[in-house]
């Protein structure tokens, strides 16, 4: 019902919290996209099995018209099923009377007379002396110590120090790209159009972002290289829509992803 709408405004955070807890969250992303490089690929290296079809670069070779244990394993029968232990019938009882003598207690194939297991109370465990509990610690250990080394003076901290990363959010409006390439995702005409319209003469700074997957040198050399492609792309996009050449300036950049464009450096 219309009537059960809220006709007050809820409570909100201030302007100013909220704009503090945003630039939290966009340095959390940032460092999000730095710590995914430092660990570098999460897919372990599998070996290859140690029982290959070849040795030593050299495959192994059939005679003619010959079959090999894996084709005959496969044209031959399936085994029998194998069934469990066999188990002696059942004597059949006969009734007995009074003046009969008691019937004799049933006997396994072996001739052994089966019985129930006898029952006992459980056995008290001994209480564990307070020695043999490992005691927790108050604090880390001690840093070893070797003779001739002088111990490092963040040895007693909790955790090192972090890199003093930029984890800044880059100015300008973001487009996004299809992951591992150069090409602008569908419906982002009216993003481009906006951009324009509110410069139409520029200048425009065009940052395109890799996604580097780690911090190595080639990684971050060929994500460069992908950032440039991606900005390239967005230059040549701003330059159907009569954009002049000279106002485009563009750079890449290993870690990021998509690409920005700005008015200002």
């Amino acid at each position: 019902h219309v009537g059960l709408a809220p006709t007050q405004a809820p409570e909100m955070p201030s302007v100013q919290a909220r704009t503090l807890l945003t630039q939290r969250l966009v340095r959390d992303r940032n460092l999000t996209y730095r710590t995914v490089a430092a660990n570098g690929s999460l897919t372990p290296v599998i070996p290859p099995p140690p029982n290959a079809a070849t040795a030593a670069g050299k495959a192994t070779t059939l005679p003619d018209n010959a079959a090999g244990a894996v084709m005959d394993a496969a044209d031959a029968p399936p085994p029998p099923p194998t069934l469990p232990n066999p188990v002696a019938p059942k004597p059949t009882a006969t009734p007995t009377t009074n003046n009969s003598p008691k019937a004799a207690p049933p006997q396994t194939a072996t001739g052994a007379e089966l019985t129930m297991p006898e029952v006992g109370e459980k056995a008290q465990k001994p209480p564990v002396p307070e020695s043999a509990i490992p005691q927790i610690p108050e604090g880390p250990p001690e840093p070893p110590t070797f003779p001739g080394f002088s111990t490092p003076s963040d040895a007693h901290l909790t955790s090192g120090p972090t890199p003093d990363y930029d984890l800044s959010d880059p100015k300008g409006t973001a487009l996004h790209f299809v992951p591992q390439s150069d090409q602008l995702s569908s419906g982002q005409d009216a993003t481009l159009n906006k951009i324009i319209s509110q410069a139409p003469k520029g200048p425009f700074y065009i940052r395109g972002f890799g996604n580097a997957p780690s911090l190595s040198t080639q990684d971050q050399a060929d994500a460069v290289q992908l950032g440039l492609l991606r900005a390239q792309r967005v230059a040549k996009a701003l330059l159907s829509r009569n954009v002049p050449a000279t106002a485009i300036h563009i750079r890449g950049d290993a870690f990021g992803t998509g690409a920005r464009v700005a008015t200002t450096p």
